[in-house]
């Protein structure tokens, strides 16, 4: 239909509305945030000359509000399919199959940056390949060794109810602590599903961390002996 994927305030406010009210993605054209982009110009520009003419005018005030928040839209919009795709790249890293919508060309760049990215850090933890022994290398169930060699070397949770006291600093340089600090649902790790809790403290992949830390929805912990 012409028009259908024409950005308006009326579908920046449907897309808010799916993504916050279900688990998958919804499938996007390439171009959308460029589009989105072109939008919100134009209404600023729009607002602008109206608040120029009229600052109180009821026009002027409704393209305000209306770029308020469609601007705030837009960032949600982006943080919730952020999260979505965290936890398909980390799905994908493990091997497993993740089925992708259409992305835009910006969402596409994150999704295979992430992979990358995890994937690498986990063929860091098992020394090897990301996905384990190479093909036509399986080995039979006398000879298998566990992915963890040392207590140091596996990522540990440790329970608010468990202990106060922060984990010995990992060996794995790409893994932080942090420290959660609201209940979260679970997610899929690198090499497990985790579920944490408020006060929790954790060893996850640098990556994730982050993710985590730039949602407010954790700390990191300082590990004993870093920089200050």
């Amino acid at each position: 239909m012409p028009g259908e994927d024409e950005v308006t305030f009326e579908r920046v406010t449907k897309l808010y509305r799916e993504e916050t009210g279900k688990k998958t993605l919804t499938p996007l054209e390439a171009d959308f945030y460029d589009k989105l982009a072109v939008y919100l110009k134009r209404l600023e520009e729009g607002a602008n000359r109206e608040a120029q003419a009229n600052p109180n005018s009821p026009k002027a005030i409704l393209l305000q509000d209306e770029l308020r928040k469609a601007r705030k839209k837009r960032d949600q919009i982006f943080t919730y399919r952020e999260r979505k795709l965290a936890l398909l790249a980390s799905a994908r890293a493990s091997g497993a199959e993740a089925e992708l919508p259409n992305l835009t060309r910006q969402e596409r760049a994150l999704f295979d940056s992430m992979v990358s990215l995890l994937r690498a850090s986990r063929e860091a933890a098992f020394g090897g390949s990301p996905f384990g022994s190479e093909p036509g290398a399986a080995e039979t169930p006398a000879q298998a060794k566990p992915a963890w060699t040392t207590a140091a070397e596996a990522p540990k949770v440790v329970r608010s109810e468990d202990t106060k006291q922060v984990p010995a600093a990992p060996s794995l340089k790409d893994h932080l602590i942090v420290h959660v600090l609201e209940d979260l649902p679970p997610f899929a790790g690198i090499d497990t599903t985790y579920q944490l809790k408020k006060e929790d403290v954790v060893t996850l992949p640098k990556t994730i961390a982050q993710i985590l830390v730039d949602r407010g929805k954790a700390r990191i912990v300082p590990m004993p002996g870093a920089p200050a």
